[in-house]
């Protein structure tokens, strides 16, 4: 790790001693000569520059510099060694010795224990500044003092001009190499708190949040450019600022609610959500965390929310307002669909298939307050059993082989926040009721092959065009779990009950086709078809005989052979097979039989595959492995 330093030294034998163990350790350190505030004054203009990380220096000239530059300071001393070594040194030039010092507090030598050791006399003169240390060296004189031990380079000079001889403190290299040794393990440490301070500013200045800290005294000390742009004033202008020194209106009135000072919480202030929390460390509160959000900037984020689950397809696209009718009886459902969507409950719509469960599901979403939250909806019937378990409440990493490394999501997680729409659900079976039952209870579901349960916020939404109550007097479908779904009702008329809905929806069907055709513009034979047929299909089968008309179907064959066609496809099949209790089949093997025995059964029942299977006597499982292979 690269990193430079700055030492401090009153001599040149000092200077030259540093430098020296200074190459040895490879460590950059540039050495100021001099003392008190002329070296302090030189080491401030070369912070100035910036790339240094500490600064070694003693005495006075340390404190004087501590003063003056940023970075941490490392108090060096001589050692109790290098005070006698110079002593006696001082011995060798002359019997009268003196000792200029700067008395550092909490630092004084036991000048009595040293100078016993000795076994000579040394005579301490303490200074503090320049002017001191001047006027010490004149006392030497005037005592007839014959060395002066100590006082740097420059009162080397004025000894001299006195005609004492001068002495400087002796600093073995162990000394020096301590020291340097100390002060890159803390220009280590700063770097390293440099780099996390730098690490953890980049995660706040990057935020669109206005990030604030305050000390527990009511100080800013972090205030982000977010937070700039949002209060409109400068950071300089607010950190280390007391609330009376604060001009901005709108800070201000943050700064003087009282609660952020004891508790935690949020509230409104004009246009932001304000969110504040306490920062304790051990057991006292060092000060608060507040997060101003703009409300413009959360709407915006919901509207991208929106989109993303648009693109994702978990969206309801259609709202009660579409769907169209002019019938009483459908008026009323959908009143009762407003009703509902006021609140978080479950909703059993009971509807013959193509009657606009899902249509009505999607309306009832959008109108809650989940509208921006996801709509996802399932069906239920076309999962196959040994997937539907996995597909419905997702699985651990590894649940079984060919699982996704990270696992996966069910539709349940996917639809947390929003609403889960399950068609056809009387036909889960038996062990999925169960842990459906408990997702309804308790809000949470877990993953197959997972250890733990994931908590969601759903509002569900099921549907079936089964009478539940007679599979559950049947023991096919649990008491329990009809009822946990039967808390809102509603039943939607199949379209032979709102023959007066037809019109309306032909012609909105004409449109979407982009047909410049209207009802009215049927012949009366048509017309009279339309609203006296029964429609077992209900909307879905009104659209796909629209379908027909577009393309021009009914012109090719004629109206009567095209009216004809569509009894021959329900009325009179079904007629057939209520009658007879007979399928036709055309001769072949038997695999070929069983396969048009099952296709003919699946048509009739309208692709129902648990009535399917209930009626040929076999699992779906064995219905799904079969109709897999023919097709």
């Amino acid at each position: 790790m690269n990193f430079k330093m700055i030492m401090t030294s009153g001599n040149p034998e000092l200077t030259a001693k540093i430098e020296k163990i200074a190459k040895e350790l490879n460590f950059s350190v540039t050495v100021v000569e001099g003392i008190l505030n002329e070296a302090a004054q030189e080491v401030k203009r070369l912070v100035s520059q910036g790339g240094f990380e500490v600064v070694i220096s003693r005495a006075g000239t340390a404190k004087g510099i501590a003063k003056l530059v940023p970075l941490p300071v490392i108090h060096s001393a001589s050692s109790n060694f290098d005070i006698l070594d110079s002593f006696k040194r001082a011995k060798e030039l002359g019997d009268k010795i003196c000792f200029i010092t700067y008395p550092e507090e909490g630092f004084a030598f036991n000048f009595d224990q040293v100078i016993e050791t000795v076994g000579f006399d040394v005579t301490i003169l303490p200074y503090h500044t320049w002017d001191e240390l001047v006027k010490q060296i004149k006392k030497a004189k005037e005592m007839g003092m014959e060395v002066v031990v100590g006082g740097g380079i420059r009162a080397h000079e004025i000894v001299q001009n006195y005609g004492m001889k001068s002495m400087n403190i002796i600093t073995s290299e162990r000394t020096i190499k301590r020291t340097l040794i100390l002060a890159s393990q803390v220009a280590q440490d700063r770097i390293l708190i440099k780099k996390e301070t730098e690490r953890l500013k980049a995660v706040i200045n990057v935020t669109e949040e206005g990030i604030l800290f305050l000390s527990k005294d009511g100080h800013i000390e972090t205030f982000n450019p977010a937070a700039e742009r949002i209060f409109g004033i400068k950071e300089s202008f607010v950190t280390g600022k007391r609330i009376e020194e604060i001009r901005n209106p709108l800070l201000l009135n943050l700064l003087q609610e009282k609660n952020i000072y004891t508790d935690n919480g949020s509230f409104r202030l004009q246009n932001l959500i304000v969110n504040y929390e306490p920062l304790i460390v051990g057991i006292e509160r060092i000060g608060t965390v507040i997060i101003c959000r703009e409300i413009s900037k959360i709407q915006k984020l919901e509207s991208e929310i929106r989109r993303e689950l648009h693109s994702k397809g978990l969206i309801a696209r259609f709202t009660l307002e579409d769907i169209r009718h002019k019938s009483e009886q459908m008026e009323l459902e959908i009143k009762l669909a407003k009703e509902y969507a006021a609140t978080d409950s479950t909703v059993l719509i009971i509807g013959e298939s193509g009657t606009g469960k899902e249509l009505m599901a999607q309306g009832i979403h959008n109108a809650s307050n989940r509208k921006d939250g996801p709509f996802v909806a399932v069906n239920c019937a076309a999962l196959p059993e040994n997937l539907i378990e996995s597909e419905l409440f997702g699985y651990a990493a590894g649940a079984f082989t060919g699982a996704n490394k990270g696992g996966k999501q069910g539709f349940f997680e996917l639809a947390h926040g929003g609403t889960i729409f399950l068609d056809e659900i009387g036909e889960i079976p038996d062990f999925i009721q169960t842990r459906l039952l408990r997702v309804l209870q308790e809000k949470e579901v877990m993953r197959v092959g997972g250890d733990r349960v994931i908590p969601v916020n759903i509002r569900v939404v099921a549907a079936t065009n089964r009478k539940l109550w007679d599979m559950v007097r049947e023991g096919k479908f649990r008491s329990d779990l009809y009822f946990r779904l039967n808390v809102l009702h509603m039943g939607l008329p199949p379209l032979r009950h709102r023959m007066e809905d037809i019109p309306i929806l032909v012609d909105f069907f004409l449109q979407k086709m982009g047909s410049r055709l209207c009802f009215e513009d049927f012949s009366d034979n048509l017309k009279n078809f339309f609203l006296t047929y029964s429609w077992p299909g209900n909307i879905r089968q009104l659209e796909n005989i629209i379908e027909r008309i577009q393309l021009g179907v009914q012109k090719f064959k004629g109206e009567d052979a095209f009216i004809n066609d569509i009894l021959s496809e329900t009325e009179e099949e079904d007629r057939q097979l209520n009658q007879n209790e007979v399928i036709m089949v055309q001769f072949g093997t038997m695999d070929e039989i069983e396969k048009q025995v099952i296709n003919k059964m699946m048509q009739l029942n309208d692709h129902n595959k648990t009535v399917v299977a209930e009626k040929l006597g076999i699992s779906r499982t064995t219905l799904w492995k079969k109709l897999s292979e023919t097709s």
